[in-house]
């Protein structure tokens, strides 16, 4: 509830920031209309000022009390959204009951199965390795002229 005292504070003080502002507009009004034909203008010119000089520090105020507002305002709309965020949560660990399986239990017995595959030396080589040792073999005979590898282009 202070969230809300501290928003209807801030909008009272932007709407007597603002009354004050047009007062001083109709004040700088009525000062103009009713300046005699005869008077100083160094002194109207420095009423005038001074007039404007307020309502300017007035307007910075309200535009720095209207953002506060906005700030507030954005804060209190989360924490409504993120009270219904709880609820909505609390609700559905509610109805959805839960569970203590594990949701690997599919791939336990697969795991705890014996290896279907037989069991390979360590010296036996993959067919693949094959045909890099026939390649290595040719590459290395003295005797002999390697074969071109490169022309299986021309096929």
């Amino acid at each position: 509830m202070a969230n809300t005292d501290d928003l209807e504070r801030l909008q009272e003080r932007a709407q007597s920031l603002d009354r004050a502002i047009k007062n001083l507009d109709h004040e700088i009004d009525r000062a103009l209309d009713a300046m005699p034909a005869g008077t100083d203008a160094a002194q109207v010119i420095s009423y005038m000022r001074d007039r404007q000089n307020a309502q300017l520090g007035f307007m910075y105020d309200l535009g720095k009390t209207e953002a506060r507002i906005e700030d507030l305002q954005s804060r209190m709309r989360e924490q409504d959204e993120r009270g219904g965020e709880t609820r909505s949560v609390q609700a559905w660990e509610v109805e959805v009951p839960v569970t203590v399986e594990d949701h690997l239990d599919w791939l336990r017995p697969a795991l705890d199965a014996p290896d279907p595959r037989p069991d390979y030396d360590h010296e036996e080589r993959h067919p693949r390795h094959d045909g890099e040792e026939q390649l290595l073999k040719e590459m290395h005979r003295e005797d002999r002229e390697p074969e071109d590898h490169l022309d299986w282009w021309k096929r």
